[in-house]
């Protein structure tokens, strides 16, 4: 009110930039981080209409850098949400590494929905475990080989699966 009403500010020049945090972290109170941010974009745009919503994406894969792949899947997942459901619009990326979400396989894409919108205690782990696959298929690539393909094992599930399974 006071930057619009009392200083004249046009809002369609404000910007905000309610910060991108890290999700996947394994850490519990970060796990929220991802849909928290494209909850507060869609409440700023309902209070705040004419403003703009700003955002560094590359925060929000950090945990996973080094395989970008991996990272950039996530940022396509999140910026789709963000900006055609909330109404992000402006989000800092490297454009040349960006993943239209049609590209974003879908085994990787159901994870980073996952992920992102944390409706999966599991969720980090599944990420995890795929971002090291894909570790893995980097290296074969590199020493000229084939990505060989382990079946997955209920041995290696995290504790409460392995008892599940156990039971």
């Amino acid at each position: 009110d006071v930057l619009v009403n009392e200083v004249h500010f046009p809002p369609e020049d404000i910007i905000f930039d309610p910060n991108v945090l890290t999700i996947g972290t394994g850490m519990e109170e970060h796990s929220n981080y991802g849909v928290d941010f494209i909850r507060a974009c869609k409440t700023i745009k309902e209070q705040c209409p004419y403003v703009k919503i700003s955002g560094g994406i590359s925060n929000l894969s950090f945990g996973f850098r080094g395989v970008m792949k991996i990272r950039e899947s996530i940022h396509s997942v999140f910026l789709h949400h963000a900006i055609l459901e909330s109404g992000m619009d402006v989000g800092i990326v490297n454009a040349k590494e960006m993943l239209a979400l049609s590209e974003v396989e879908p085994e990787i894409k159901e994870a980073a929905d996952k992920l992102v919108f944390n409706t999966d205690p599991d969720a980090t782990d599944i990420m995890l475990e795929l971002t090291r696959k894909e570790k893995a298929a980097i290296e074969a690539r590199k020493k000229g080989g084939v990505v060989e393909v382990k079946e997955k094992s209920w041995r290696d599930e995290n504790a409460t699966k392995r008892l599940e399974h156990a039971l």
